[in-house]
């Protein structure tokens, strides 16, 4: 199984940023693929073994072949770029939204449409995910939010949120994730989760809504990541 690595200058962020790309086994620029744009990525490679996993259930045809994407974030910018209030944070959606899927675009053989376009994560990076994919939806259609450490604040901002093109959202939260350390302080993020399914059931989104036994570990995450890929993909 190989990864690419590409290293993007950022208009957006001022930087060099570094990402992996999972490609399938069966990869052919014959053909168009939908693409997996991974938060936290090096996290998700290491302990979700999201790669490998990918891997498998390519070889077994439980999902369509598709490219992944990891970006990996310095954990000292994290809150920065993936919370709405982070000082970097409305740069990093735009070069998400332009840059990277631009220069995946560009590289490999994808599906254009925005509906191939899926975002994941977990935790902040859950919340950077969904507030992307609803501050560019005719770029991204899928989002899947493992934990999302939503508060009031944010809640009552995608409440605000006007949403006129259909998303595909997929939501999970461990029955244990009652008090939840952050920067922020303990959060209910069973709560918090359940009032944003409430939430989002009047916008024009397609949700799942899940929720397991455990709490706020990734032991957790990567045990639920086949059941997202299928919920998604499948």
């Amino acid at each position: 199984m190989a990864l690419e690595e590409l290293i993007l200058a950022s208009k957006h962020l001022g930087t060099q940023e570094k990402f992996l790309v999972y490609l399938p086994e069966r990869y052919s620029p014959l053909y168009s693929y939908p693409v997996l744009y991974v938060q936290d990525g090096q996290d998700y490679l290491s302990m979700g073994r999201l790669a490998t996993l990918l891997e498998e259930m390519h070889q077994a045809k439980e999902i369509p072949d598709l490219i992944a994407v990891f970006l990996p974030v310095d954990k000292s910018l994290r809150y920065d770029r993936y919370h709405p209030d982070g000082g970097q944070h409305q740069a990093y959606l735009r070069f998400l939204a332009d840059e990277v899927v631009g220069a995946i675009d560009s590289r490999y053989s994808t599906h254009p449409l925005g509906s191939a376009r899926t975002l994941l994560g977990e935790s902040l990076g859950g919340v950077v995910s969904l507030f992307t994919a609803l501050s560019y939806p005719h770029t991204f259609g899928q989002v899947a939010c493992q934990s999302a450490a939503m508060d009031d604040e944010l809640n009552r901002r995608v409440r605000e949120i006007d949403l006129t093109v259909p998303l595909h959202i997929y939501l999970e939260v461990g029955l244990e994730e009652t008090a939840v350390d952050t920067k922020r302080g303990p959060l209910n993020l069973l709560q918090s989760n359940e009032s944003l399914r409430d939430i989002l059931q009047t916008k024009t989104v397609t949700l799942a809504y899940k929720t397991f036994a455990g709490d706020h570990t990734w032991g957790y995450w990567q045990a639920n990541l086949r059941r997202i890929l299928l919920g998604l993909f499948g």
